[in-house]
């Protein structure tokens, strides 16, 4: 992804606001998992925007609700904000529950959800939805992984492993981590001759011991390992390959969500156990610092005082996002020529007039010909530095990603 140009203003609309809904897991077993850091940089994105003027002279304002990855909460909070006049253009979620329990919602109610749970069948199922994702589908990241995986199997499978590949998948039990081994997915990977082992899945719980889970896959032949999970979820299954003995013996990788700071957060100081770990990266990193989408970012970051803990995904791509999102509102109001013509509709359809948005150059939204998550990454690698810290390397640059939507 690359920044591009800001759409000039055809006319301004002083004395008006638009709210940015946004609703996510702030309590509970799993608010660890996106953290603080979105709920500061929306904060901050906005400030800046609002500070430059606003969207053609509109002012931005956040409303924030906890659900905590509650399905059923997930609903009542969406409801109670549809409920709002005006009814929201948008709103943001954070984990495949919400997703798919909004999927046939949104679009009867013509509120485009922004949606970081990317399960491939709420957002092609129906096809040219409301629900539009921050990153590729769980299964486009895991056919892509397996492609690399394959393309560079002589330089990076593990001493005394064979030309075959079997990967085994650890999935937390529940929709995202059964979002990768879809069956568009699994008959990509059959194509490239890679046998995929019946996915194993762990509980959600920080204390869980996974290592009954690992030695099933083992057991069968993996000699590369994919995580979907997150947080605490990654860290399990590192902690308990280096336990066995095994972490050389395998290739392991994560999906983008699991190749985060925060897994470096929970090892602390023993960060590098995750030295070696491959993730599915769809966007700039920190350490993109010539990119000035991140700098911006870094700044507002730095401004804010925020813990190092927090300079993780969440902060990032949620910046960038919300210059996204501002674009897409200032296109609708070019298009319009009204305010009181900005509803949903006219949103949405300025979304897909523009085809990809741009989020500072951090990523990039994509819905053109029918997309609803964008269709590119990077592999990176988890590499330990002289000085005890991890880096999140660059070993396979921006990269289509291979087609496993739903339905096509």
């Amino acid at each position: 992804p690359a920044a591009m140009a800001e759409e000039e203003c055809a006319n301004t609309f002083e004395g008006e606001t638009i709210t940015l809904y946004q609703q996510a897991g702030l309590t509970g077993p799993l608010a660890t998992i996106l953290g603080s850091g979105f709920i500061g940089s929306t904060k901050d994105a906005v400030a800046a925007i609002n500070a430059a003027g606003g969207v053609c002279g509109v002012m931005l304002d956040i409303r924030l609700e906890d659900t905590q990855y509650d399905p059923e909460q997930e609903v009542a909070v969406y409801e109670t904000y549809r409920a709002e006049t005006p009814k929201p253009l948008m709103t943001f979620t954070y984990g495949s529950g919400a997703t798919i329990a909004l999927k046939d919602r949104v679009v009867e109610d013509k509120i485009v959800n922004f949606a970081a749970g990317l399960n491939a069948d709420a957002f092609y199922n129906p096809a040219n939805g409301w629900t539009v994702g921050v990153a590729p589908i769980y299964s486009d990241q895991f056919t892509g992984f397996v492609q690399f995986v394959h393309d560079n199997w002589a330089d990076i499978k593990p001493a005394g492993a064979g030309d075959d590949i079997v990967v085994g998948v650890l999935g937390w039990a529940n929709a995202y981590g059964a979002g990768a081994t879809t069956a568009e997915a699994l008959a990509y990977t059959e194509s490239l001759g890679v046998t995929v082992l019946p996915l194993e899945q762990q509980p959600i719980d920080p204390a869980t011991d996974v290592t009954g889970q690992l030695q099933n896959l083992l057991l069968g032949g993996a000699n590369v390992i994919y995580l979907q999970s997150l947080s605490f979820g990654p860290v399990q299954a590192i902690a308990t390959l280096r336990g066995l003995g095994m972490w050389d013996s395998v290739v392991v990788g994560t999906n983008n969500w699991g190749m985060n700071q925060d897994i470096l957060n929970i090892l602390g100081a023993n960060a590098a156990l995750a030295d070696g770990l491959y993730g599915v990266m769809p966007y700039r990193w920190w350490n993109d610092t010539d990119v000035p989408g991140v700098q911006q970012a870094a700044a507002a970051f730095e401004a804010g005082g925020y813990p190092a803990s927090d300079k993780a995904v969440s902060y990032l791509t949620s910046y960038g996002a919300v210059y996204a999102v501002a674009s897409i509102i200032r296109h609708a109001l070019n298009t319009t020529g009204d305010f009181a013509a900005l509803d949903g509709q006219a949103f949405y359809d300025a979304m897909l007039d523009l085809g990809t948005i741009d989020a500072l150059g951090i990523f990039a939204l994509d819905v053109r010909d029918g997309n609803r998550a964008p269709q590119v990454s990077q592999i990176r690698q988890a590499q330990a530095q002289a000085d005890g810290t991890v880096e999140f390397v660059v070993v396979q640059d921006f990269t289509a990603l291979p087609d496993t939507r739903p339905g096509q």
